[in-house]
């Protein structure tokens, strides 16, 4: 076989690095400030694929300039400067981090590999861009020109698709016949590059807005035609997400992230911008490769894992006066390990977005399928556990977000308030929150500036203005949050209420909170005082959504509009809540919102409910929570549920420790809760409609069996029109229970998700036939048994409520199992049209 090689050319920068050194002992100072040089660029990722060339066998090629010995001045980039991050508990060294970086002007070298003839198959050549222009440009298309590998990775700068560089390669790399292959080409880029050049990549917000604005404005800058047509481009957003996208092949982009995070977190949660990010992404995608792309999707992955590797470790300063600041190859080179936190794949549906046709579509629905199923998950799990299916999270503190829509609004926010905490401030800034009644407005506001303000004296002040009854009942907490701000504490207020009339006038709140909001300054009997910074979140109470607020506010109703307007004005962003509840017809997405508040309501009502990080809990009872639609008073009635349930001491969560009928009605309609207790999910034309089928259905197989004419006169064999009661309550139990058998099988029922490309179920496998049959034949048991039915010893009973199919499963005849095998076998075919059955997991 013929050998591995990977050939390193391009730019190897030099920067020097200030770094506080450990004292020698005629040092009286603890760190003084030393310096070193390192190249960068083509070399860093020559060392870091190095170290593990003998385990891939690889052989690397690397720029004859290894070293920063006898560099000239005109060859350093940047000058670095770096702090030590936890100095108080060295282990064998110190984590460095960047604290400054000064970018030079200086004029770039090509750095050629050692001669090397023969370029083979399976050889990959690693072309490292710069910002400038080569002043030896003719070296480097010369060696282009003259190169063959299996394939050339190119990671290009700004400016992007020009120059001769890419002028010489941007139609594929030459072949020993002279003629460009295409599909051997793979480019390299970041997001931040490709905003740099126009195209409108929004920054953080949520996965599927990244993916929606990179199908939708890839290709919005013409003159970049050849860099978004390039058989193979990958693009790095941060630590957190690279999207691979194939121009040259009508294939859906594919997006390979990090669930709980977006653009720009990892890095920002760990040791900054350390120098080199990019290029052990490059080393780590590059080992593997073989000359070949067929498996790119599997090395971005490894290129992705180094990178976050290095955002997470740092530079490293031994112990030692002497040692040098390194980076920790043997820690960000290598295959992946169970312990790393797993990064998920998703294809990008295109043409879902370029056609418009799902304005609702989430990762959540592409990669589970069935948003009941993941909330059950989270309950009995926790959150991290969505981590393992891939589920997009946002967290602030102890609020955690799974909805696509009030993720990106948070971000939104939380990006406005970063920039305002980072500054000095003399006036408050302004969120406003929209939301039903219970959707929890203000625990998200003050867990979300406590988050953001982690490390900093915080507090909290809550001005209800429900309770208030002149405007001069504002200004003790207006001192107070003047007091705050005095004791060098960050106030942070929750104002519930602005939107409500004061009482015996006809103007809202909001107009008394004009001035302190726009000017930072409040009225203390006629003296302008001061408030200084603060974050104001105020709570609407009469308005689910900012729009519903500003047709029928800024309408005039309470506030002239000029006032109105001037209110708006005031404002630097705002949430729409949804909260527990569903919200509309199109809303799948409430059960797993409300998943995250039952299992933290769940550990703080009883702890010993929780074992070894899992809640138990019976199924219908946890059903029920998550799927009733509505609680009278959002996540207070869904609360006080679990506060009123006889759960002290409990290790499990059972169906009677529910409050009684009466304490239930409090607090939801107890006629369907119950409904969903006892397993009625379905909507109740669904339900009858597949109750019928399932008669029909069996009836067909009895008459195939043979029956006398006596059998055929027995109630139970009756058409649906004639059936008793009792039997078509019997079938639509047997309805009933068809989502919980599936899921079973990891399959779930839902509405038809021809958009989604998911593709239904038309049958079962013969070991799934088997795992249904026998959980309805179970069911069918506990259903007679409940309702003292009796066995009887013949296939003729002995009397109207007795059966000898009344044992259990592998007691029952083979014949009489087969009767449960078609029944079930039937679910595909007898479901409404709108209805199909799916299975769990990626759509793919």
């Amino acid at each position: 076989m013929d050998p591995i090689n990977i050939i390193l050319a391009g730019d190897a920068p030099v920067d020097v690095l200030i770094y506080p050194g450990l004292p020698d002992e005629n040092s009286h100072k603890k760190h003084m400030l030393q310096t070193c040089r390192q190249r960068g660029g083509i070399n860093l990722i020559s060392r870091f694929v190095r170290h593990v060339a003998s385990d891939y066998g690889l052989t690397v090629h690397e720029p004859l300039n290894k070293g920063p010995e006898n560099i000239r001045q005109e060859f350093v980039s940047s000058i670095l400067e770096f702090e030590i991050r936890d100095e108080a508990n060295p282990t064998a060294f110190f984590s460095l981090k960047l604290n400054r970086r000064q970018r030079l002007d200086y004029q770039p070298l090509f750095q050629l590999p050692a001669p090397y003839i023969a370029y083979g198959k399976r050889d990959t050549v690693v072309i490292q861009d710069t910002e400038g222009s080569f002043s030896n440009v003719d070296n480097a298309v010369n060696f282009l020109r003259n190169t063959h590998p299996g394939l050339l990775v190119y990671h290009m700068t700004r400016p992007l698709a020009s120059g001769a560089i890419w002028d010489t390669i941007r139609n594929g790399v030459y072949t020993e016949s002279g003629i460009q292959d295409p599909d051997k080409l793979v480019v390299i880029v970041s997001a931040n590059d490709l905003r740099a050049e126009g195209i409108q990549l929004s920054h953080g917000l949520s996965w599927e807005k990244t993916c929606e604005d990179f199908v939708e404005q890839l290709g919005s800058v013409g003159r970049l035609v050849s860099l978004v047509t390039c058989a193979h481009l990958i693009v790095n957003f941060g630590c957190d997400g690279v999207i691979y996208h194939r121009g040259g092949h009508l294939n859906q982009p594919i997006l390979c992230f990090d669930p709980r995070g977006t653009e720009g977190e990892f890095v920002r949660q760990n040791m900054g911008d350390v120098p080199g990010i990019t290029e052990a992404f490059i080393a780590g995608m590059v080992t593997s490769l073989g000359g070949s792309a067929k498996n790119l999707e599997e090395c971005i992955e490894l290129g992705f894992l180094s990178a976050r590797r290095l955002a997470a470790t740092g530079l490293s300063l031994g112990l030692n006066p002497s040692d040098k600041p390194e980076h920790s190859i043997h820690t960000i080179m290598g295959r992946p390990s169970r312990t790393e936190s797993p990064i998920f794949k998703l294809l990008i549906p295109s043409d879902v977005i370029g056609s418009g046709a799902d304005q609702h579509w989430s990762i959540l629905d592409r990669i589970v399928g069935d948003p009941a199923e993941v909330a059950r998950d989270i309950v009995k799990n926790g959150i991290s556990s969505s981590n393992s299916n891939g589920i997009p999270i946002a967290q602030f503190g102890r609020l955690v977000l799974v909805d696509r829509n009030e993720i990106e609004s948070f971000r939104i926010v939380s990006n406005v308030l970063r920039d305002y905490i980072d500054v000095p401030q003399n006036k408050p800034v302004s969120i406003a929150l929209f939301g039903p009644k219970g959707s929890g407005r203000s625990y998200a506001a003050l867990e979300l500036g406590t988050a953001l303000l982690s490390g900093q004296i915080v507090s909290q002040f809550r001005m209800d203005l429900t309770q208030a009854t002149t405007p001069a009942d504002l200004v003790p907490i207006f001192h107070s949050i003047r007091d705050s701000n005095l004791e060098g504490s960050f106030p942070i207020v929750y104002i519930n209420g602005f939107d409500t009339v004061v009482p015996g006038t006809q103007l809202m709140w909001l107009f008394h909170l004009l001035t302190p909001m726009l000017h930072g300054r409040f009225l203390d009997n006629g003296v302008s005082r001061p408030i200084g910074r603060a974050i104001f979140f105020l709570g609407s109470l009469d308005f689910k959504t900012y729009q519903k607020f500003r047709n029928q506010v800024g309408g005039g109703r309470g506030l002239p509009p000029a006032r109105f307007e001037e209110f708006v004005g005031c404002l630097h962003g705002y949430v729409n809540m949804l909260g527990p509840d569903c919200v509309g017809e199109h809303d799948r997405l409430y059960p797993v919102r409300r998943a995250v508040i039952v299992r933290e309501l769940l550990e703080v009502r009883e702890p010993k409910l929780k074992v070894d990080g899992k809640i138990s809990i019976d199924e219908n009872v946890l059903d029920v929570l998550l799927l009733v639609p509505f609680y009278r008073q959002g996540i207070r009635s869904l609360k006080a549920i679990i506060a009123m349930s006889r759960l002290n001491g409990c290790r499990h969560f059972e169906r009677a420790a529910l409050p009684p009928a009466s304490q239930l009605d409090l607090h939801v309609d107890h006629k369907s809760f119950i409904r969903y207790l006892d397993g009625h999910v379905l909507p109740e034309a669904i339900r009858e409609h597949l109750a019928d089928k399932i008669h029909t259905t069996y009836l067909q197989k009895r008459f195939s069996m043979g029956m006398s004419e006596e059998d055929r006169k027995r109630p139970a064999h009756q058409p649906w029109s004639q059936l008793p009661e009792e039997f078509r309550e019997s079938a639509r139990a047997h309805a009933d229970d068809i989502p919980r058998k599936l899921r079973l099988i990891s399959c779930f029922l839902a509405e038809q998700q021809d958009h989604m490309h998911r593709q239904p179920i038309t049958s079962f496998n013969p070991r799934e036939q088997d795992i249904l049959a026998e959980n309805e034949h179970d069911r069918w048991n506990a259903e007679r048994l409940q309702k003292q039915w009796s066995k009887s010893s013949g296939v003729a009973p002995s009397s109207a409520r007795a059966s000898s199919f009344l044992v259990a499963w592998n007691d029952l005849p083979a014949e009489w199992q087969d009767v449960d095998r078609v029944l079930v076998a039937s679910y595909p075919r007898i479901l409404p049209d709108d209805y199909k059955i799916y299975r769990m997991g990626s759509v793919g």
